[in-house]
């Protein structure tokens, strides 16, 4: 019976019924984004078909530790993909603007669109590794308080890079749309829909984001079990991280990327002599 004695969700009682239904969610809109990705023939949407496919699993995961609460790696598991799902949605969105800005043209951007994929999805990726080591602390040791409050930080810090990367790339995002909207005007208005939903999308991910942040910035380790109230509550994680995340992607199902985008970065819009005026 030992072997059993691990408890997952000792904090609150989980709700079943809520697993089962955002599992289901999140397997229909991994499903469809396949299914589109595959009759458009694009590979850009990667980043967002593995942060669908990881809040899949990790929803899987989570229904099957309520009912094994003494599982410690399936627990883990659901835990770290949950948390690093959003940061793989946020290099999605990377890679959707910059090839917008390679399509529209390098003089309408304040930074150079091939510098876009490698700098954000490069910190995008660093911030997934971060609070993916820290979310296994976390939630992989739940005796010894050092090494809590070690995992909180190294996921607090992979959530602050993920924030400030992204602050920084809607900087840039919003330059560049203000500038092409009011130099080409209808030239681009077929894009206008793909930022709509840049911006709808970015803002349900800081939303989660934060929340996330409050969460593990306010949990007190010091107490058994551990304090704090959205840690402390279960439908803080549905209502502020599984359905932002879910609408979040469902927006990209809606307005398919491929619909505004051609599928070749050598396809441009505007013709030298724009670039040329606009630089």
């Amino acid at each position: 019976m030992a072997t059993r004695q691990f408890t997952a969700f000792r904090q609150f009682e989980p709700s079943e019924a809520a697993a089962i239904i955002f599992t289901v969610v999140f397997g229909l809109l991994l499903g469809a984004h396949l299914w589109q990705s595959w009759r458009a023939k694009i590979w850009y949407l990667w980043p967002l078909i593995i942060a669908t496919a990881l809040e899949f699993v990790g929803y899987i995961l989570r229904e099957y530790c309520i009912k094994n609460r003494h599982e410690k790696i399936p627990y883990i598991i659901s835990q770290v993909f949950v948390i690093i799902s959003p940061a793989c949605l946020a290099a999605d969105l990377y890679m959707l603007v910059g090839r917008a800005m390679l399509y529209v043209g390098p003089g309408y951007s304040i930074i150079r669109p091939n510098w876009i994929t490698p700098l954000f999805v490069g910190l995008d990726f660093l911030s997934i590794a971060t609070q993916g080591l820290g979310g296994g602390i976390l939630f992989g040791d739940i005796t010894d308080i050092n090494k809590l409050k070690r995992g909180r930080m190294i996921l607090i810090l992979g959530l602050f890079i993920q924030l400030v990367a992204f602050a920084i790339f809607l900087f840039f995002a919003v330059w560049f749309d203000v500038k092409t909207n009011r130099d080409l005007k209808q030239k681009v208005a077929k894009l206008r829909p793909l930022m709509n939903t840049f911006y709808v999308s970015g803002g349900l991910i800081l939303l989660r984001s934060i929340y996330r942040a409050i969460e593990f910035i306010s949990v007190d380790f010091t107490t058994r079990p551990a304090r704090g109230y959205f840690f402390n509550v279960e439908w803080a994680y549905y209502v502020l991280d599984a359905l932002p995340i879910a609408l979040a992607i469902g927006c990209f199902n809606v307005w398919f990327p491929a619909n505004y985008l051609p599928n070749s970065k050598k396809v441009s819009l505007t013709k030298d002599e724009e670039y040329a005026m606009a630089q």
